[in-house]
């Protein structure tokens, strides 16, 4: 592969394994921030960082905070 032709901008998909059940964009990374945004399963967001436990991502022209569990293309834990 040519590495010309790669990105390095991260994203993600929100929950595909979930069945129909939308994904709260959070203020801050607190399970009891308010909310920003409610995503649906299935929606590529882009990934600005991570912690461990939430990444701050964004989507549509909002920004916020998800939990990383719930995100498909972040791993479990990574920090970056």
């Amino acid at each position: 592969m040519l590495g010309a032709l790669l990105s390095g901008k991260k994203t993600a998909l929100v929950a595909p394994w979930h069945r129909a059940k939308p994904v709260s964009l959070r203020a801050s990374p607190a399970a009891d921030a308010p909310i920003v945004a409610i995503v649906q399963q299935n929606v590529l967001v882009h990934i600005d960082r991570c912690d461990g436990r939430w990444c701050r991502v964004r989507v549509k022209g909002r920004r916020g905070y998800i939990r990383q569990t719930k995100l498909w293309g972040a791993y479990p834990g990574e920090k970056f």
